[in-house]
C-alpha cells in the first residue's frame, strides 16, 4: 500500500510538471516582427567587422527565382544592452555571446523561449576567431533553421484556419492532401489539372495541380519537368488577351534541386513564368513527386502575379502549401 501511494504521488508530480510546462507555453505571447526578419544580438564593434559582414552576406543572399532582387532574410542588429523585453519576443533571434569565460564554443537552438512560435539561436565562443570559425562551419545550418522556421509558422497558421471544403475536394478528385488556408477557391477542375486561386484587386496567388504517367527516372530532370509544365499550362492557362497562354521564361533558366520531403524524393523548380501574347509574368515554384499507388508523376505549383509589390513573401506563402503535400493511398481513402 505504501509503495502504491508513492507511485501515485510520483505520477501526480510528473503530471503537474507536464501541466506547468504546457501552461507556460500557452501563456507565452505571440511573436513580433515582420515575415523574414531576423534580430541579431551582437555588439556593434563585432557587427561592423568581418564577422558582421559574413552574417549580412549569408542572410541577404538573393532569393532564387524572383524577377527582382530580394534578400532571403532581413537582418536587424542590436547590441546586448539594447536586448530588452521588447526584442525578446521577436520571431527569429540570433544571440552572439563572445567571452573568455566561455570554455566551449557551440550553438544552442531553442524554440518558444520567450514567445511563440519563436526560434532562438545562441552562438557561444571564447573569442572572435573561434566565433568566426563556428559561423563558417554552421552557416548553412543556421540559414536552413531560419527558413524552416518561417515556413513552419505559415504551415501552422494554415492548419489553424483551413479551407476544409476545398481540401476535401482536392483529396477526392486528385488523391492528394494539401493544407490550404481560407480564402482560396477552385478556378478549374478537370481530370488531370486543377487550378486553385486567391485573388485580390492587386495580387493573384495561384496553385496548379497536374499529373501524368510515370515512365522512367528521366522524368525527374529540369528539362523534362519544364516540358510537361509548358504542355499543361499552354492547354489550360490563358489571360483575356487573344491567343495568350502561360509558359516558362527560359532566358533566366529555372533553378532545379532535388531533396526529400515527407520521406519522398522531390524535384523542385524555381523560376519565372510569362504569358505569351500578353504583358504578364512573375515567379513560380513547383515540386514533383512520384505517386507509387497510381504510377504517375504529381506536380504541385504555386505562382504569383503582383506587379506592384515585392514577391518573396507571397511565393513563400505558396511554398508552405506545397510542402504540406501528401499522396493519398487509394486503399486508405476507400476505408473512409
Amino acid at each position: 500500500m505504501k509503495r502504491i501511494g508513492i507511485y501515485i504521488i510520483a505520477t501526480v508530480m510528473v503530471g503537474l510538471g507536464c501541466s506547468r510546462d504546457k501552461l507556460k507555453r500557452d501563456l507565452l505571447p505571440g511573436v513580433s516582427g515582420s515575415a523574414g526578419e531576423v534580430v541579431i544580438v551582437m555588439e556593434p564593434s563585432v557587427w561592423s567587422s568581418e564577422t558582421g559582414k559574413n552574417f549580412r552576406a549569408l542572410l541577404t543572399e538573393e532569393t532564387p527565382g524572383l524577377p527582382q532582387s530580394e534578400p532571403l532574410l532581413n537582418p536587424v542588429s542590436i547590441s546586448m544592452k539594447a536586448f530588452t523585453e521588447l526584442f525578446k519576443i521577436h520571431r527569429n533571434l540570433i544571440i552572439a555571446q563572445i567571452s573568455p569565460s566561455i570554455e566551449k564554443r557551440g550553438i544552442q537552438v531553442e524554440y518558444n523561449k520567450w514567445a511563440k512560435p519563436q526560434l532562438v539561436i545562441t552562438m557561444l565562443a571564447p573569442n572572435r576567431q573561434s566565433f568566426d570559425s563556428l559561423f563558417m562551419e554552421n552557416e548553412q545550418k543556421i540559414l536552413g533553421l531560419l527558413l524552416k522556421a518561417e515556413r513552419d509558422r505559415l504551415i501552422q497558421n494554415y492548419e489553424n484556419y483551413p479551407e476544409l471544403t476545398l481540401i476535401r475536394r482536392i483529396e477526392k478528385n486528385a488523391g492528394l492532401k494539401l493544407t490550404i488556408p481560407k480564402g482560396y477557391s477552385y478556378d478549374m477542375d478537370t481530370i488531370n489539372f486543377h487550378w486553385i486561386a486567391l485573388e485580390t484587386p492587386d495580387i493573384s496567388q495561384g496553385l496548379f495541380i497536374y499529373y501524368y504517367d510515370y515512365t522512367d527516372s528521366s522524368t525527374f530532370t529540369a528539362n523534362y519537368l519544364i516540358e510537361k509544365r509548358n504542355e499543361f499550362l499552354k492547354k489550360f492557362v490563358s489571360s483575356q488577351a487573344p491567343g495568350s497562354y502561360m509558359t516558362t521564361e527560359l532566358q533566366v533558366f529555372p533553378v532545379f534541386r532535388s531533396f526529400e520531403l515527407n520521406g519522398k524524393y522531390t524535384a523542385e523548380l524555381r523560376g519565372l513564368w510569362k504569358m505569351e501574347n500578353d504583358f504578364m509574368g512573375g515567379p513560380f515554384v513547383s515540386i514533383s513527386q512520384l505517386d507509387p499507388y497510381r504510377n504517375r508523376v504529381v506536380t504541385v505549383e504555386g505562382f504569383v502575379y503582383a506587379p506592384k509589390f515585392n514577391k518573396r513573401n507571397y511565393i513563400r506563402q505558396l511554398e508552405a502549401i506545397l510542402y504540406s503535400l501528401q499522396i493519398v493511398d487509394p486503399k486508405q481513402a476507400d476505408k473512409k
